[in-house]
């Protein structure tokens, strides 16, 4: 059997969504794969763990200023330099080397640049010899995925536009795989009836019905003002407003659905069931991360895109807005103003849905799938 590592680094949750989506679905569907799931941070020395530390603390506080200034400040060859010395000092350790070239991987799929450039300097160093396929997790490329583009075996990207962006970086054109972003595919191939989701979630199903992702795994509380901002529109929709891991943003929600005794909002901790409730959506409402936009994308339903920690998820947030697939707001004065909007006028979310119809289906692990045979053989 071939062996196959994927790899991701805990920066957010898409890194380790889209990771887990490609390793199952290979570990399930391919019988000449041994497949080993890792994340580095898992092996950071202190100042690995003081990088997680310091993300977190951006998010949960949104410090956008912050983030979009190192975003767009290590866009730039020289000071990508700085990246990968952070990348070695703070994961390339005695117990991550063992772990890696003890397993001796054929194939290496990375989901963020850390690790890509954790395996980039392993095949150097002759410590394993490894095909190495990265995936960049957004809808628009940064210097940090591609310093080490002519070491890289092929990139999956998420469409053409992207791929045009890497070959304007100079990466071969024949690397670059746009496949679209990973999902998990036995999940969209078993949803349940849309009767069947109405009924377990209490909504009649007669009206629209918004999801608000609103949580973050940082326990960032940004989006309570958002939440109820909605909620005081009393709009005629079902509102499903989902915290995640943030038990204290659940508290207060709860709270306030209870002293202002609303009827149209549920309000859920985390979730595993997702998809079956984008199924059930007219609208989601969330910050651009590339895990949520390309479940979005798949499941055909419109957004609307709230601020998220800038950097990428600016350039999502400009991808949906440019395809027409959804709109970009700032402030609780246009995130109002749009909501009232399509209250009298449903046939904007019409169009969206028009658009995003014309999308073909999501088989991007499939594909991978049979890259990994093909760089292989």
């Amino acid at each position: 059997m071939k062996k196959l590592l994927v790899l991701y680094a805990r920066y957010g949750s898409g890194h380790k969504s889209i990771a887990e989506y490609v390793a199952n679905y290979i570990k399930e569907n391919n019988s000449h794969f041994e497949v080993k799931l890792l994340d580095i941070t898992d092996y950071g020395n202190f100042l690995g763990r003081c990088g997680i530390k310091i993300f977190n603390f951006i998010g949960a506080h949104r410090s956008e200023f912050v983030f979009n200034f190192f975003y767009e400040l290590m866009d730039h060859k020289l000071s990508t330099i700085g990246h990968n010395y952070f990348a070695k000092k703070s994961y390339d350790n005695k117990k991550l080397r063992n772990e890696i070239v003890s397993y001796n991987p054929d194939i290496v799929i990375s989901t963020h640049f850390y690790a890509s450039n954790i395996i980039t300097l392993y095949n150097k160093l002759g410590l394993i010899n490894a095909k190495q396929l990265t995936i960049i997790t957004d809808y628009r490329t940064h210097e940090c995925w591609t310093r080490n583009r002519s070491l890289e075996d092929g990139y999956i990207v998420g469409n053409e536009m992207v791929k045009e962006e890497l070959i304007a970086r100079g990466v071969d054109g024949k690397k670059v795989y746009p496949f679209g972003l990973p999902l998990n595919i036995n999940s969209l191939t078993n949803l349940d009836k849309k009767m069947e989701i109405y009924k377990r979630y209490n909504i009649k199903g007669d009206r629209k019905v918004y999801l608000f992702f609103g949580g973050s795994s940082v326990g960032s509380m940004y989006y309570y003002d958002y939440f109820k901002s909605l909620a005081k529109l009393n709009v005629n929709a079902d509102i499903v407003f989902i915290c995640g891991k943030n038990n204290k943003l659940k508290d207060k929600c709860d709270n306030f659905v209870k002293k202002n005794d609303i009827s149209n909002i549920k309000v859920l901790g985390y979730s595993s069931d997702i998809l079956n409730l984008m199924k059930i959506s007219d609208l989601v409402i969330s910050k651009p991360g590339g895990a949520t936009v390309t479940e979005c994308l798949e499941m055909k339903v419109p957004m609307l895109l709230l601020p998220g920690l800038g950097g990428q998820e600016k350039y999502n947030a400009r991808f949906i807005k440019r395809k027409k697939y959804g709109i970009n707001v700032r402030g609780l004065w246009r995130f109002k103003r749009f909501i009232l909007k399509i209250e009298d006028n449903p046939r904007i979310l019409d169009k969206y849905k028009d658009n995003l119809a014309k999308l073909n289906n999501n088989e991007s692990v499939i594909k991978i799938n049979n890259l990994i045979n093909k760089l292989v053989k």
